[in-house]
């Protein structure tokens, strides 16, 4: 009876691991704007705290409207709701909780963070699966969007066209040689910060761009614009425009 028991529960945990192995992996709701004339690119932009992916979608209708970027899907994922420690815990549209604003040096969510950069392969994987090469994909985002960015430019293990981080910083720097991915070492990132940014001060936004440098990054290119707080302005979105221009030509 003993030997049927334990057949059986081999037998169980077997099918259940082979059923967790064809899983589709989990997706996030997104928005998807679809590119005018035939995609040969996508462009994946990750809203902030509190935000949704409604609220960049003006970012596609910009792009549309010129000729060189009706090739270009856009992707707008939309983060799940659960309590931020700094706002009393309240339910808030995050992608990783925050112990304390602005200060790199502070208590991070690791855990939630590297989650949400599994959740971000797994909608750059699915952009492969349509018939979009991973290298003609860019991924980018705004401040908690932003530093996932950050975070797929270290441990996504294929190469991508280019990065976007607006107003992010990158302070989630525990067991970093493990995560790191050197396919992407020299893909552009383009970083743009306010140099009055309240909630991301200029300074940790410098400390970031030299340490990517240091781990290796070839070509981390960092602006800075007078007068922006956290936001952005048009002058990035025309420095945007350009870097984009030139990671994501027509094909």
């Amino acid at each position: 009876m003993w030997a049927y028991l334990t057949t059986a529960i081999v037998a169980f945990i077997l099918a259940v691991t082979v059923s967790n192995m064809n899983r589709e992996p989990e997706m996030l709701p997104v928005i998807r704007i679809a590119a005018p004339l035939k995609a040969t690119a996508s462009m994946i932009i990750i809203h902030g705290l509190g935000d949704s992916g409604a609220g960049w979608t003006f970012m596609a209708d910009e792009f549309h409207k010129h000729e060189e970027f009706k090739h270009i899907n856009f992707i707008f994922p939309n983060a799940p709701t659960g309590p931020l420690y700094v706002n009393g815990n309240q339910p808030i549209a995050r992608w990783f909780n925050i112990f304390e604003f602005g200060n790199p040096y502070a208590q991070q969510d690791e855990e939630g963070y590297w989650s949400s950069c599994k959740k971000m392969e797994n909608l750059i994987n699915q952009e492969v699966k349509n018939g979009i090469p991973s290298e003609r994909v860019i991924v980018g985002g705004f401040s908690q969007g932003a530093v996932l960015s950050l975070g797929l430019a270290i441990s996504y293990n294929k190469k991508l066209a280019g990065i976007l981080n607006m107003s992010g910083i990158f302070a989630m720097k525990k067991g970093i040689p493990s995560r790191i991915k050197t396919v992407n070492f020299d893909t552009p990132i383009f970083h743009g910060h306010g140099d009055i940014d309240p909630v991301f001060n200029i300074v940790f936004a410098k400390q970031t761009a030299e340490y990517f440098k240091a781990l290796g990054f070839k070509d981390y290119q960092f602006h800075e614009y007078i007068g922006m707080v956290h936001q952005t302005c048009p002058d990035e979105m025309n420095d945007i425009e350009n870097f984009v221009r030139k990671a994501l030509p027509p094909q």
